[in-house]
């Protein structure tokens, strides 16, 4: 089970917890969507790129900040998510580019999520099934980007106990809020608002079996 959601007593928490490849809100989770590279957007030629996953679109960007062209190419080339993040590593970033990266990462993942969730509807309506709740991103090695716990630890269950700042979390829970409100997609939140709220969770914690 890639989902794990957690409800307290009186309602007042309601998290969806995350982790690993195989679930909707990963980075590494395979799904095709096209975009146009954020540096590009103001040209008169705008370029449109299919990318294969979030991560993909997200280190693009990272070795066009450095203007490493040989390295950005290897990424939309590969496949797998781990090698493209291994591409990402080895760019040799200054001190004026970590600091760059720093201020414009999280914007960079909006983008690619925003993407991403907008272009899929099957990955949509998942993103919508966690409307009213937060989702986190229960990466145990990651404390920036994740919580820095299991999804199973009971230190999940309170935001004080987290261990990391949930980046990733915070940047779903905004894309989400924003597409929850787009006209274009009345039909697809209606259908949601249909399901109670045990159905919801039930079909988050049965993803990808639930996600029809």
């Amino acid at each position: 089970m890639s989902i794990r959601v957690f409800i307290s007593k009186n309602q007042y928490k309601k998290f969806v917890l995350f982790y690993k490849s195989e679930c909707v809100f990963s980075n590494f989770y395979p799904v095709e969507f096209t975009a146009s590279p954020i540096q590009e957007k103001n040209s008169r030629i705008e370029k449109v790129l299919t990318f294969n996953c979030s991560e993909q679109y997200f280190m693009y960007h990272k070795a066009l900040l450095v203007g490493d062209g040989v390295i950005a190419e290897k990424i939309m080339n590969e496949t797998d998510p781990k090698k493209m993040k291994m591409w990402g590593r080895r760019l040799e970033m200054s001190e004026q580019h970590l600091q760059q990266w720093s201020k414009m990462s999280r914007e960079i993942m909006y983008c690619a999520c925003l993407a991403k969730f907008s272009k899929d509807a099957s990955c949509l309506k998942t993103l919508f099934r966690t409307h009213g709740m937060k989702l986190v991103e229960a990466s145990p090695g990651d404390r920036i980007w994740g919580i820095g716990l299991d999804k199973n630890d009971k230190r999940c269950e309170d935001e004080r106990t987290w261990k990391g700042t949930n980046w990733l979390g915070e940047v779903l829970d905004r894309v989400r809020d924003e597409l929850w409100e787009r006209k274009e997609f009345k039909n697809e939140r209606e259908l949601i608002e249909k399901e109670s709220l045990e159905t919801r969770c039930q079909l988050l914690e049965q993803f990808p079996s639930g996600a029809a």
